[in-house]
Order: C-alpha cells, then structure tokens, then sequence
C-alpha cells in the first residue's frame, strides 16, 4: 500500500428488516398494554409483508373490536377465516362482530362454524346468541300489540348481550319507537337526536324525530321533517301519512282560532271537535284543542259543558296549566268555589311569581267564604248583580207569597217569609249591602241567619213588611179574597202579626 493511498471505509451498519411474526410480537405487546391504534397499525404491517396469514388478520381484528370498530373487524374476521376456514377463534370473533352490528343472522352463521370447529370455545356464546334471538322475537311481537312496557324490556335484556355505547342503527330506532309508545318523549327526543347526528338523512330517525315533534304539538316541525324523509325515501308511507295527518290538524285548529276570533262560536267549536277527530291518540294537541274547544262554551256561557271539556284536557295532560285556570275561571261561573280555589292554588304553586294567579286566589278564597254564609242574593232569587229596583220588586213578590196571612199555620212558609225580610233587610241597606258584598261580617252576626220574630238591633220581619207596602198590609197590596177591610176579614191579617 503506497502513502498516498486512502484507508478502506468502515463498514456501515445495516438494519436487518423484522420478520412479519417479530412484527406481530411486538404489535401482541402493544394489545397487551392498550395501546390499540398502536397495535393496529403493527398488525397492519405484519399483513402487508404476510398477507396470507390467517392469524394476522384475526389479531388485527381484536385490537378493532377494543376500538368499537366491529364493521372493520368483521371484515379481518371474515378474510381470516377464508384463508383459514379451521380458524375457529376467527369465526367466533366474526359472530361477535356481527352481533354488536345487530345482523342476528350473520352472528349465526359465524358461531355455528365455530362450534362446529371448537364446541368449547363456541358454546356459551352460541347460547347467547339464542337469547338474544328469543327477546328480539319478544320485542317484534309487543310492538306489534302496542304493548311498549313489555317491548322496551325485552329489549333491554337483549341491549344486555352487545355493547350498549355502539348499539345497531335498527335497535336505537326500536328503543325511540317504544319510548314515544310509553310517551316518554324526553327519552325518545335522546335517542333520536343521536340518530340524527349519526346520520342525518337517514328517514327513520327523520321520521321519529318528526313523530317527537307531533307529541308536542309542533306540527309545522313535523311537516318539514316528513318532508324530508320522504326526500330520503319517497315511498315512506309512514312518513307520508304523518305529513298528512298534521296538516289537517293545524287546517283545524287555525279555522277555530279564526272563528274564535271573528266571535262565530258554533264555527269554532266544531273546527275544534273536527281537529280532534283526526287522531284521537294525540293526546298532547287534543288537550289544547279541548282546552280551545271549552273557551268557545266560556264565551257562550255553557259552563258546565266547558268544565267537561277541561277536564278532558287536564286529564290527557296533567301539566297543561291554562287548562286549570279556564277550569277554574268556569268553576268560579258556577259558584263552586272550593273547587276554583284547589285549582288557583295548584297555580300559584306552579308559577309563584304570577300576581294574575294570587289575586284570582284571593278572589276565589273571598268569593268562598262568602258562599259559607247565607246568599241573601239567592233568597230572592237574584243574581249578585240586581239592582236596588229588582231587590224591592224580588222582595214584594216573595213577602206577599209567604206572608203568614195567606199560609195559615205553614211552619215553612213562615220561616221563608223571615228569611225574605231578613235578606231585604241586607240588601236594601247600601252600608250593610257593601259588607256583605265584601264578604266583611255583618254587625250582631247578621249573614248566618236571625232567630225569633225579629233581627238583632230591634229589625222585625213585620216592620220591613210595613215599610213595603205601608200600616195597610195586604189592603195596600191589593189584598187576597177576603183579606183586608171586606167581610170574612180575619184577625191574624193584620199587619201587627209578629213571630213568636
């Protein structure tokens, strides 16, 4: 070698490539430690420099199922057991997979292989898959008999068999179907909104949102979402009936709002019975259009056939509370003022700052107290708001029809005649009417009623009489046959009778 020559290089380090199996020993590692996407990746790696090896891809489909990928891992299963049809834990995975995807049938055929191949490995999975058979067959058959209770717990029992945060499309609209059926729309709004967000255009989870949006009463909502569904899926007949059922609703039930307003009641009230008749198990809208339907029989002064109708109301939806206070509002119209004062209460418990509530409250606990007493008002036969003209004329009327003279040893018409005076005593009076009216006690206990011949504070029946119709008695009142100054005249026609 002459001086000028250059030394020879070193050798240079070369990486030896990892076999496909070190490859997969070091993916093992990486399942073993949780590291999935890790692991996938590695076992990826084995099956581009081996992909003819069955157990790669059934490895692979492991660290899938660990990620909830189980479309993904069927698929791995699927090739493994074609390169490998002995692969028995591949098949049984592959059943698994298909299960959590809900395709029942697929599941079968896959763990029926394996137990064929490996009865021991198999068995208990294969007998699962028989239960969840059995409880699905449950849920179809109490759908079908609108028995949504038993369906959402036979479904349940089969949720119980795959994994309940990735649940088959299929399954989630049956759980959302049975919620709506027991009319627990807050859970069936849950599940279909997740629908949603997995697949908006997908039309069962438009139509179900669609039927959430009718259980509310939300009827232009749920037009525009069985629109589209049917865009989705032109021939949804589901979808394509519901549509039509919510326009007739609200046709309905804007004609009565439209009547209502323009004072045609009979208009309105049967637009209200017509848009009721259209689906009698919309309990939600039919509250409102019985709710509707009592305020046309407010304003036509049927009370009772409106407290019928409110009732209805309150009974498809306990939570409807204007419905109370047009209950009440009628109850107050026909004097039943305990019943007015329950529903006003319930009222100011629900919505405690609504002054509206506590005075109509108020109103109602006055206008009770005041029903405890005598209702001088009914005694002759008027109504709270008679004129000082229709109180004397009620008041003639009935104290010449009960005057004593006229009903000769009649104990009843005795005590009514008292009880005539007595009330014009009240009501004639401005000072002593206003009291009363206010529901204030009267003086001396006046209001409960007087006893003997005369009222406390020297009042007599007989001097109330005088003052009507003047000393004469009946002479001034026209007389009855005999009575007054012609013969058969008889002693007790006098005006001076008093009450023993």
């Amino acid at each position: 070698m002459s001086e000028n020559s250059a030394p020879a290089p070193a050798p240079m380090d070369v990486d030896t490539p990892l076999s496909p199996e070190e490859i997969k020993n070091q993916a093992n590692e990486q399942y073993k430690q949780g590291n999935y996407e890790e692991a996938v990746k590695l076992y990826t790696e084995a099956i581009e420099a081996s992909p003819k090896t069955s157990t790669y891809y059934n490895n692979r489909a492991a660290a899938l199922v660990m990620q909830k990928k189980y479309k993904d891992a069927a698929n791995d299963c699927r090739i493994a057991t074609e390169l490998d049809p002995e692969n028995a834990k591949a098949f049984l995975r592959g059943g698994k997979c298909h299960l959590n995807l809900g395709h029942l049938e697929e599941a079968g055929r896959q763990y029926t292989r394996a137990l064929q191949i490996d009865s021991k490995i198999a068995q208990r999975d294969y007998n699962n898959l028989q239960h969840v058979y059995n409880y699905m067959a449950q849920v179809k058959t109490f759908m079908a008999n609108n028995q949504w209770g038993l369906a959402r717990n036979s479904l349940d029992r089969a949720i119980a068999f795959v994994d309940p945060d990735q649940l088959p499309i299929k399954w989630r609209v049956m759980q959302a179907e049975c919620a709506l059926g027991e009319k627990n729309y807050s859970e069936a709004s849950r599940i279909v909104n997740s629908l949603v967000r997995i697949d908006s255009q997908n039309p069962d989870a438009l139509y179900l949102r669609a039927r959430v949006f009718y259980s509310q009463g939300e009827n232009q909502k749920t037009a525009a979402h069985c629109v589209e569904a049917l865009r989705c899926d032109p021939d949804f007949a589901k979808a394509r009936a519901l549509l039509k059922m919510a326009r007739a609703i609200d046709s309905k039930k804007e004609a009565g709002n439209a009547a209502f307003k323009a004072n045609q009641l009979e208009e309105a009230y049967e637009a209200y019975t017509a848009a009721m008749e259209i689906d009698p198990k919309n309990d939600h809208m039919n509250s409102r259009l019985y709710s509707n339907r009592a305020a046309v029989l407010q304003k036509q002064k049927k009370f009772e056939e409106a407290l019928l109708d409110c009732d209805k109301a309150i009974e498809l939806d306990n939570e409807f509370y204007k419905a109370y206070s047009r209950r009440a509002g009628c109850y107050m119209e026909t004097e039943q003022y305990e019943e007015a004062v329950r529903d006003y209460k319930k009222l100011t418990e629900v919505d405690a700052s609504n002054r509206e509530y506590h005075n109509l409250l108020r109103k109602a606990e006055l206008e009770l107290k005041k029903s405890l007493r005598k209702d001088y008002y009914k005694v002759l036969g008027l109504g709270k708001t008679a004129t000082e003209t229709e109180i004397k004329k009620a008041y003639r009327k009935l104290a010449l029809q009960y005057h004593p003279d006229k009903n000769d040893g009649d104990a009843k018409a005795e005590a009514r005649f008292k009880e005539v005076g007595e009330a014009y005593t009240i009501l004639s009076d401005p000072e002593k009417k206003a009291r009363f009216d206010s529901g204030a006690d009267l003086d001396g206990g006046m209001g409960m009623g007087g006893g003997g011949g005369g009222f406390p504070g020297g009042v007599d029946v007989n001097d109330v009489f005088a003052s009507m119709f003047g000393q004469g008695g009946f002479q001034n009142a026209g007389g009855f046959g005999g009575f007054g100054g012609g013969g058969g005249h008889r002693h007790h026609s006098q005006s001076s009778f008093h009450f023993g």
